[in-house]
């Protein structure tokens, strides 16, 4: 579920980032196949790990919060 939500955010962001898709993929240092991947909500072979990244190229903070859940 974490994964679908960051990779719905990250489709929103590359649309938004003033960086082209080329120049994202240089800064990742990674193929125009994976970052299509990591934006693809149907695979689910990507970690949080390349979000993070992504997040990162795009100037972006991420923020995970971890509360007990209520009886």
């Amino acid at each position: 579920m974490l994964l679908d939500k960051l990779s719905v955010e990250a489709q929103k962001r590359v649309k938004e980032s003033p960086l082209s898709k080329r120049e994202i993929i240089r800064r990742l240092g990674t193929s125009p196949s994976q970052l299509y991947r990591i934006l693809d909500t149907t695979f689910y072979g990507k970690t949080v790990d390349q979000i993070l990244k992504l997040f990162h190229v795009l100037q972006c903070e991420v923020e995970v919060k971890v509360t007990p859940r209520s009886a």
